[in-house]
């Protein structure tokens, strides 16, 4: 793992010397500085404009840069220990972290002024708060929905998050103890932000329904559909086989019918009555395009030009040859607006980067295979390891769902899919350390007084309190031990 991490540490320097001092997202990047330069006000999507904010001082946005990757850094370093507490050996461990911390679609969008990396490291640290002990404390509760509230006001997609680990709190039930603390830090989060924005939606993050009007308006068959004069002015004006390769076309492009909505309560009503009227299409849609994650996607010329941006580029200082589909750097001042694009010679840090990317990133197949090691792993047969079928099934169901949930509402894009990083490999680590246990039984471990029998200490588990049984407090295979089993027989 030491060599991982310095690999990794590495190429986040690299990245600093290769596109100082930030990379920029047209159009995302410079709207959150304005939104930062308005504070106090809140906006919806508020903590990273805030994040922003509070690094104003610095004059430089290397300091933002500086941040993400030591985030970065951080997860990767807090998932192989997580793994380990809960008893996945170093080599598995090790490689679960290797996507966060080596990939290159994930060091690139670090090094942007985007919210990627605040989104993932909130949702996966309020995770480790509720998995790393059996019974979550109230402070480990609380912290855990103050988190996941974060992730959620950052991005909507958050709320698979949210959902996920209420559903790990309640199943199986011990309690409102921890359900309780959970929720509270929720609550006070979007309690903050309804009395500064002044409204639901803006609390909770959610827009004006362009995006899925994006989503639906791209696969309406509206010759088939009954719509009032004024939502049929919102149908697509190319055939089904002609349309564009993105449905955010329909949101950006000047020859859009968005343009032709009388007011934007239209856009949610068109989306609606696609939904209603032809649910078919809208899911077969979300079903291709989510599959596309797990095995190498065809992409169109508009895809291609996107995929672009995530990935290391040789100079982007000379974006004004391809505005579209290059990216560019952001100012060496705390402004909004990015660097002007200027003719400059690739530098060896950028060459490195550019080849590094082409190869290093991790292969929609090897999504697959972690989702299906960790799904088999989760429902083999394995009596008293029920904590780790539900960790698996946990981590798994929020990869996929930040997936399913961000092509349902907007659309298929890599970065829309890459906080599934912080989560599927150590879903699939899981599934593989259940694969190999041995089955605990009724002479090897025993459930403390009080508790069912599939609440029996897995190896290396422990719930870092005082045995409600015998009153030990113990770790891993010292805990095990103590309660009547012998901890040699249920090495892994």
């Amino acid at each position: 793992m030491t060599v991982v991490v310095a690999a990794g540490i590495a190429l986040r320097v690299t990245m600093l010397v290769a596109y100082p001092p930030a990379l920029w997202f047209q159009g995302d990047s410079g709207k959150y500085i304005k939104l930062s330069q308005q504070w106090p006000a809140m906006p919806a999507r508020w903590p990273f404009p805030w994040l922003l904010k509070a690094f104003e001082w610095t004059g430089t946005f290397y300091s933002v840069s500086v941040l993400q990757h030591l985030a970065g850094i951080a997860l990767g370093v807090a998932i192989y220990l997580l793994l380990r507490r809960i008893g996945v050996g170093a080599w598995p461990a090790t490689l679960a972290a290797a996507p966060i911390l080596l990939d290159a679609t994930q060091l690139t969008l670090e090094h942007y002024l985007l919210t990627e990396t605040l989104f993932t490291s909130a949702l996966a640290l309020a995770a480790m708060l509720l998995v790393r002990r059996e019974r979550p404390g109230l402070l480990a509760s609380i912290g855990a929905g103050i988190a996941v509230a974060l992730g959620m006001a950052t991005r909507p997609t958050g709320v698979v998050a949210l959902g996920a680990l209420l559903l790990f709190l309640l199943l199986p039930w011990r309690g409102w103890r921890s359900v309780s603390a959970y929720l509270l830090g929720i609550v006070a989060v979007f309690g903050f932000a309804f009395a500064g924005t002044g409204s639901v939606a803006g609390a909770l993050g959610t827009g004006d329904g362009a995006f899925l009007y994006g989503r639906t308006a791209h696969v309406a068959d509206c010759d088939r559909m009954e719509l009032r004069p004024g939502l049929r002015r919102l149908c697509a004006p190319q055939p089904l086989d002609q349309r564009p390769d993105r449905p955010d076309w329909f949101l950006w492009n000047k020859d859009s019918p968005i343009h032709q909505a009388d007011r934007p309560e239209d856009l949610d009503e068109f989306a609606h009555e696609v939904l209603k009227q032809q649910p078919g299409r809208y899911l077969a849609a979300v079903a291709r395009d989510t599959g596309r994650y797990f095995w190498s996607p065809q992409l169109g010329p508009m895809e291609v030009c996107l995929a672009n941006w995530w990935r290391p580029q040789l100079a982007p200082t000379n974006w004004a040859t391809n505005s579209d589909c290059v990216p560019r750097t952001a100012d060496p001042d705390y402004q909004w607006q990015p660097a002007p694009s200027r003719i400059a010679e690739p530098n060896a840090a950028s060459r490195f980067l550019h080849a590094y990317g082409r190869y290093a990133v991790t292969p929609p197949l090897a999504l697959t295979a972690m989702v299906l090691l960790a799904l088999i792993g989760a429902v083999w047969p394995r009596r008293g390891r029920l904590r780790l079928t539900i960790i698996a099934l946990l981590y798994v169901g929020i990869g996929v769902g930040i997936m399913v949930f961000s092509v349902a509402t907007s659309m298929f894009d890599l970065r829309y899919g890459l906080p599934a990083l912080a989560f599927l490999p150590a879903a699939a680590a899981v599934g593989w350390l259940r694969l190999r246990s041995a089955p605990i039984t009724h002479d090897k471990a025993t459930a403390a007084a009080g508790e069912p029998e599939w609440l029996a200490p897995t190896v290396a588990e422990s719930n870092g309190e005082d045995d409600d049984g015998s009153g030990v407090r113990g770790h891993g295979l010292v805990a095990v031990s103590e309660r009547g089993g012998d901890a040699g027989d249920l090495r892994s």
